[in-house]
C-alpha cells in the first residue's frame, strides 16, 4: 500500500494497553502496530505499558507516531487505569481504545471516526459485532503482510478452517469514544483490578448516564493466543468483584451511577 492508499484517521488518538506475557502475545502486538502504520495515517498512538520492567522495542518498529508510556507495577494487569492515563494523555476529541491482538475492518473503523467527529448520532463506537479467532496458515500470512486484504474475503457464515468464532458479540476490543463523554461518565472503572468485566462495567454506566453506544455489523478479528475459546475466562470472572460491579450498576440509583461517575472523572481533573 503506497503513502496516498492509506486511510486518514483524522489525527486521532488511538491508546493500546500492553503488558508482554508470552511471546506470542508479543508478536501479535507488533504485528497490530505493523498493520495501522501499513493501512492508516494522521494519528498518534500511545502504547501504554505496565510491568516490572519495560519490554516494548521501539526500535523495532521505528515509527513515530509511537509514544512509548511505562508505568512500573507489579499487580495484576492495570488495563482501567492505562487506558485512563492515555486519555489523559490524549487531546482529540475523539480516541480509540484498540487492544494488541486485534484487526477492525479499515473502512468501518474511518467511518466510525467520522460519524464521532461529523455527526450527533452516538458518543461510543464498536466497529464489529462478532469477533473471528484466526491462527495457522491465516495467521502466519497476515503476520508476514500486516494487509486487510487477508482476511476481507473471509465468509463469517462459512469460516475459513483457520478461523473461528471468538465472541459471537462483544463490546470491547476496538472501541471509539467522543472523548469528553468518555471523562464525563467516569471513563473505566480503575478501581477494579486486572482484566474481564471492566467492559461491561463500562457500558452499563456509560448507558444509564446516556451515552449512545452503537456496534457494527461486521465481525473483528482476533489474532489467536493462548486459546480459540474464552469459556475459561468467563468462568473465571463469576464471583469476582469485576464482575459484582458491573452488575451493581443495573440496580443502582440514578443519583448513585452519577455519584460515582463523579468520583471516577475526578482523575481527570487535571485537563
Amino acid at each position: 500500500m503506497t503513502a496516498t492508499d492509506k486511510i486518514s484517521l483524522r489525527d486521532i488518538d488511538i491508546i493500546v494497553s500492553y503488558r508482554e506475557a508470552t511471546e506470542e502475545r508479543r508478536e501479535n502486538l507488533y504485528a497490530v502496530l505493523a498493520h495501522l502504520a501499513y493501512t492508516y495515517t494522521d494519528y498518534r498512538l500511545w502504547l501504554m505499558e505496565a510491568a516490572t520492567a519495560p519490554r516494548f522495542d521501539w526500535q523495532r518498529l521505528r515509527d513515530p507516531k509511537i509514544r512509548h508510556v511505562f508505568i512500573h507495577h507489579d499487580g495484576p494487569f492495570p488495563k482501567s487505569m492505562l487506558y485512563n492515563t492515555g486519555v489523559r494523555l490524549a487531546r482529540s476529541p475523539v480516541i480509540c481504545f484498540h487492544d494488541a491482538d486485534s484487526i477492525a475492518q479499515p473502512s468501518t473503523l474511518r467511518g466510525c471516526v467520522d460519524v464521532l467527529l461529523d455527526r450527533d448520532s452516538s458518543e461510543v463506537l464498536c466497529p464489529y459485532w462478532s469477533v473471528i479467532n484466526v491462527t495457522g496458515e491465516l495467521k502466519r500470512d497476515f503476520m508476514q503482510l500486516p494487509d486487510y486484504a487477508r482476511f476481507a474475503s473471509i465468509n463469517v457464515e462459512q469460516l475459513p478452517p483457520d478461523a473461528g468464532v471468538l465472541y459471537s458479540n462483544a463490546n470491547g476490543g476496538i472501541v471509539l469514544f467522543k472523548r469528553s463523554e468518555y471523562i464525563r461518565v467516569g471513563g473505566y472503572n480503575a478501581r477494579l483490578e486486572g482484566w474481564g468485566g471492566e467492559d461491561d462495567e463500562l457500558l452499563r454506566r456509560a448507558g444509564r448516564l446516556g451515552l449512545r453506544w452503537h456496534s457494527m455489523h461486521v465481525p473483528l478479528f482476533h489474532l489467536h493466543h493462548d486459546s480459540g475459546s474464552r469459556n475459561e475466562l468467563i468462568e473465571s470472572l463469576h464471583g469476582t468483584e469485576n464482575l459484582r460491579a458491573s452488575h451493581a450498576i443495573e440496580t443502582m440509583s440514578q443519583e448513585e451511577v452519577e455519584v460515582l461517575a463523579r468520583e471516577l472523572s475526578a482523575f481527570f481533573a487535571s485537563d
